[in-house]
């Protein structure tokens, strides 16, 4: 696995607690604002890989 694929799925997670969250918001504002945390610490996993030491020694294909 490698940085772009890590990165494909962290977005993908976020996309769907997103839309998760949207079908939850007038039933369970809760859940529904508890959802978009876990997307928002999803985007963050983002930043932090794209910037981060991770790949460091990872050679350009």
């Amino acid at each position: 696995m490698n940085r772009r694929d890590i990165v494909d799925m962290e977005l993908h997670y976020a996309r769907m607690m997103r839309r998760e969250a949207k079908a939850r918001a007038k039933q369970n504002p809760a859940a529904s604002e508890q959802l978009n945390r876990f997307a928002d610490a999803a985007v963050q996993r983002v930043e932090a890989i794209k910037c981060g030491p991770l790949f460091d020694t990872e050679k350009a294909a």
